[in-house]
């Protein structure tokens, strides 16, 4: 948020401001005034239960979050055990960070200088989340370590990268809680709210003292890629800064050794599989760090029987035999479109011919069950074993993601336009 326009209180970052005053002392670091200068709570004033009314009424002078102070809240010094614990548990992780000319990622991260604001503001977050705080270490210590290497010597980028890493999350705070739940079902609509966090922090964050407009700027490309197919906004190219590149990869490359599944074998198989979400440098990056140490891989998780992925494998090939089908209609509607949907089925049209190529490149016959048996059962190393059924989870995963970012963004369209976008959704899932 900036000064330019009173702010509006949000009800659910204050409901989790007020509850984290059930555990912590949550107070106004200096007045807080309304619009037109009435002081609605003066400084050291407690910030509960009692108050919540009272501040949702009034347009502020000032952002809440700048005017509040969570007493004895997290603090940079815990930052360096919490990330050794994380090394311990993930050898990956202390591989990809580790450097020979810069101190520990830990030892940096616990040297971090936090503005009152940003403090508290991370004090919400890890109290809403719990064990979030973790999530958004490690993020942070990848960050400073993808910063190290891909912006060498600029320690105020690598600095502002990890702190952008810690904050990273911070718009979640701003959505209604019902659709944070994991396992919740999600519509377009619903979606579009969860996909707004990364536009939320950075309104948050691009004016608030120890924060500002370079961290807000990573924030919000955090879920962008570079070939355009990432939210909220998909910019591609140029258009996508490389500390936000930084930060994306960051959070991907947590997210992954976060399932404890075989990570480097994921990010291996994405980054082949869809190749362009990042820039070369950046991959090569991520691929010399994790060779750079020696430390031994984490144990593989036993793999599934491969038989388990022939009907995986039928299903994938069936959605994309349905793309192939569709594939004239799809060119005869991005012929007629208008700039908005043609850009959003052109992207989406690039994305399943992506898929396809990845899908061709494993080599499995899809349309002859029986020889796909016959190979299968014939594969008994268990690397590859891995391997093939990681591929085959990132296909799935990718159709999936595919179908809910085109939902996403046929959801800003016109009415006429998004029911083209719905209409190709179920021509591909077998629904028209």
């Amino acid at each position: 948020m900036t000064t330019e326009a009173a702010p509006e209180v949000n009800p659910h970052y204050l409901d989790h401001v007020i509850q984290t005053a059930e555990s912590r002392t949550v107070e106004a670091s200096e007045d807080i005034l309304s619009q037109n200068g009435i002081k609605l709570l003066a400084k050291g004033a407690q910030i509960n239960d009692k108050v919540r009314e009272r501040l949702l009424m009034h347009k502020l002078q000032k952002p809440l979050e700048d005017c509040i102070q969570v007493v004895d809240g997290v603090m940079p010094e815990s930052f360096g055990p919490l990330g050794q614990a994380l090394f311990e548990q993930h050898p990956l992780l202390r591989a990809l960070c580790a450097h020979d000319l810069y101190p520990s990622a830990p030892t940096t991260l616990a040297t971090l200088k936090l503005s009152a604001p940003v403090q508290s503001l991370l004090t919400v977050y890890a109290e809403y989340q719990g064990d979030r705080l973790k999530h958004t270490v490690g993020v942070a210590m990848l960050a400073l370590a993808l910063a190290r290497r891909m912006l060498p010597g600029e320690t105020e980028q690598h600095k502002m990268l990890a702190l952008a890493g810690l904050l990273h999350d911070v718009g979640e705070l701003y959505i209604d809680p019902q659709y944070m739940k994991p396992g919740t079902p999600l519509g377009p609509q619903e979606w579009r709210h969860v996909a707004s966090h990364p536009v939320v922090g950075e309104r948050v964050l691009r004016g608030m003292p120890g924060a500002g407009k370079d961290v807000a700027s990573a924030v919000l490309h955090h879920h962008e890629r570079l070939d355009g197919f990432g939210y909220p906004r998909g910019v591609q190219g140029p258009a996508l800064p490389l500390a936000g590149q930084i930060l994306a990869a960051a959070e991907w490359l947590m997210a992954l050794i976060e399932t404890g599944v075989t990570p480097l074998t994921r990010a291996s198989v994405a980054t082949k599989l869809i190749p362009g979400e990042f820039s070369r440098e950046l991959t090569e990056a991520i691929t010399a760090a994790a060779l750079a140490d020696q430390a031994p891989p984490a144990k593989a998780a036993e793999p599934q029987p491969l038989e388990t992925a022939i009907p995986r494998v039928v299903n994938i090939a069936a959605r994309l035999k349905r793309f192939q089908e569709a594939r004239p209609w799809i060119e005869e509607r991005i012929a007629k479109a208008r700039p908005g949907l043609k850009a959003v089925l052109q992207a989406g049209l690039q994305r399943l011919l992506r898929i396809q190529t990845a899908f061709s490149s494993t080599g499995l016959d899809a349309h002859d069950p029986n020889a796909l048996v016959a190979v299968l059962s014939e594969q008994r190393d268990a690397e590859l074993q891995v391997e093939l059924m990681t591929v085959v989870g990132e296909l799935e995963w990718r159709l999936r993601e595919l179908e809910r970012e085109s939902l996403l963004r046929a959801g800003l369209l016109p009415g006429e336009e998004s029911a083209v976008m719905r209409e190709l959704i179920a021509k591909l899932k077998g629904e028209d």
